[in-house]
């Protein structure tokens, strides 16, 4: 069974490959209060991303708080109200990830019909027809983005660009997503 739940631990990180990285050799320090902030077209995305990252850096001894809880989609875009709701929250620093591209393909996979036997019936047929609905699948991947910066002068500490596979359901290409980041920043000693 232990094995098995490694298994899936490996196979839900496995859609989402770190391209780039980059951290300021200037920084020291380690992250201690961060708002976390998902830029993406569709509101509910945004709040499962956020909500799950700042679950993830609770749990790593980071005070963290989901964006949403401070700033509003329709206040989002405007740079300057997001930083001061950010500054009156007292946070010292904010991650931003965002979509930079999309490279998605439909695929359409027709409906089939198939026999069937059908063994109760005496008399008549012994076999039923069937029919199973076509669907489409969106296949493809989704480079983010995701930005550390100091809340004080605004200056980026880390940068990462991802690849994520999107051919998965949402909420475990998150879960992949964060656990990644969150790996990623302990290696680079932003988090403990």
């Amino acid at each position: 069974m232990f094995l098995l739940a490694c298994v899936c631990l490996v196979a839900s990180c496995a859609t989402t490959k770190l391209t780039e990285a980059w951290k300021d050799d200037q920084f020291r320090g380690t992250i201690r209060k961060v708002v976390v902030l998902g830029v993406f077209m569709a509101p509910d995305t945004r709040k499962i991303f956020e909500d799950e990252f700042a679950d993830r850096l609770r749990v790593r001894g980071v005070e963290a708080v989901a964006g949403h809880k401070l700033i509003t989609d329709a206040e989002l875009p405007d740079k300057d109200v997001g930083i001061g709701k950010i500054k009156n929250f007292g946070a010292d620093t904010v991650i931003v990830t965002r979509i930079v591209d999309m490279e998605t393909e439909q695929i359409s996979v027709p409906g089939r019909g198939y026999v069937v036997p059908n063994y109760y019936g005496f008399y008549g047929n012994y076999y039923s027809y069937i029919y199973k609905a076509g669907y489409t699948e969106v296949e493809g991947f989704a480079d983010a983005e995701t930005n550390l910066y100091s809340v004080s002068d605004e200056k980026l500490i880390w940068s990462g660009h991802t690849k994520t596979d999107i051919s998965g359901h949402r909420y475990e290409l998150i879960q992949g997503f964060v656990k990644l980041m969150i790996d990623r920043f302990s290696h680079d000693k932003l988090i403990r």
